[in-house]
């Protein structure tokens, strides 16, 4: 287990050696005495204790220009522990196992079990991510977990208040037991809120603005962040607009814009589809609903933009797929007339792996948390690593390869 504190070191001081170790190239005493602001005798004593705890790890020699020793390059120790994201779905349960500095070490996609009850749910979720570490984790124990909900989370992080695909999930039953199984920290938010995470670590939207993320999947959901904070309101339903009618009429936002929604408001017309795509496909015989659908994208747009009037608005989620780069321009140019916010209306960079990638974001910021890094600090450090969507295709492995016990 390693120690927070040692030798009456201060935990500040602490963290700040370990945030700047984490947030650069690797650096020697010099190096991180300039970056801290701290005495190079408090740095020396950190580093040592930090040694000591396995979190750090002498590298390459440095030699510097003119007199004086050598400098030995340090580095934060990726095998001190390992991590777990999890993106729940009410279709598939996608998790990523990666180490002390966000490199992915195995990734894999299951079909979620919705048959099986909250305390099932959560022995199995536990059950899978412990095969994962065992088998790929070369012996460096789990440290954090970080799990996406298909519901509305409250901010206290310890129970669901509202899940239409996973209703199991609902109230405080499967946090508790999904955190006794795992034994570990374990983070608990809504899947939209970590998909937002994930693109601001990993993907290509602006960090110092106001960023919105719309999910139009099986469900809608939606987060907003402002100056890199993911915002939460108490009970968790900032951002909930698919509650939301349109005006003068029974539907909801969400029966027009999700797959589910879709295809029930198809079925009490008298359709019975397979898919929401066929709604896409053939424009002749759903010209009526193709143009309600149109309608509802605008007024979510125009809602979204006036509550936050944000820079960016990520669409994800295999529902928003129906929607061409010339609508979602044509919307953007439409709300701007209507209410006056500009917005740039732009696709995931991540797709489908945003959500993951967030989870993974959230559980690496709960293990330096857990480690002495201060909130502040934790959220200036740079987890992203080369390529690392394109990394997760790389350690993925089939289902049937880590069989359940």
């Amino acid at each position: 287990m390693t120690k927070l504190v040692r030798g009456g070191t201060r935990p500040a001081n602490r963290g700040a050696v370990i945030a700047a170790l984490l947030s650069g190239p690797e650096s020697d005493r010099k190096q991180l005495v300039e970056r801290t602001g701290l005495s190079w005798a408090t740095v020396a004593r950190i580093v040592d204790d930090l040694l000591g705890d396995g979190l750090v790890l002498e590298q390459r020699k440095i030699v510097r220009e003119g007199r004086g020793r050598q400098a030995t390059a340090l580095g934060f120790n990726p095998r001190a522990g390992l991590v777990c994201g999890i993106d729940l779905g009410g279709s598939n349960c996608r998790m990523v196992v990666a180490d002390g500095i966000g490199s992915a070490v195995v990734r894999c996609r299951d079909r979620t079990p919705r048959t099986l009850d909250a305390p099932q749910l959560a022995r199995w979720i536990a059950t899978r991510v412990r095969d994962l570490v065992e088998r790929y984790g070369d012996g460096v124990p789990l440290t954090s977990v970080a799990i996406g909900l298909p519901g509305v989370v409250a901010s206290s992080k310890d129970r669901v208040v509202g899940s239409v695909n996973l209703p199991q999930i609902l109230g405080t039953t499967f946090a508790d037991a999904l955190r006794a199984e795992l034994g570990v920290p374990t983070i608990l938010d809504n899947d939209s809120n970590l998909a937002l995470l994930g693109e601001l670590h990993y993907g290509a939207s602006p960090q110092d603005e106001t960023v919105v993320l719309l999910s139009l999947g099986t469900g809608l959901g939606s987060a907003v962040a402002v100056n890199r904070q993911v915002l939460a309101g108490p009970e968790g339903l900032l951002g909930e607009f698919g509650r939301l009618r349109l005006p003068g009429r029974p539907e909801r936002l969400r029966d027009l814009l999700s797959g589910a929604g879709l295809l029930a408001l198809a079925a009490a017309a008298g359709h019975q589809l397979d898919s929401a795509d066929e709604v896409f496909a053939d424009p002749k015989r759903f010209g009526a609903l193709l143009d309600d659908i149109h309608e509802a994208l605008l007024h979510l747009v125009s809602i979204v933009a006036l509550a936050y009037e944000p820079t960016t608005v990520v669409f994800t989620g295999g529902f928003s797929g129906a929607f061409s780069d010339t609508v979602l321009k044509s919307a953007a140019e439409s709300t701007f007339e209507t209410v006056g916010v500009r917005s740039n209306l732009q696709r995931s960079a991540l797709g489908d792996n945003g959500g993951l990638l967030g989870a993974m974001a959230a559980a690496l910021s709960g293990y330096y948390s857990s480690i002495g890094v201060a909130r502040d600090q934790v959220a200036s450090i740079t987890t992203s690593t080369p390529g690392v969507a394109a990394q997760l295709d790389g350690c993925a492995v089939d289902p049937s390869t880590a069989p359940m016990r």
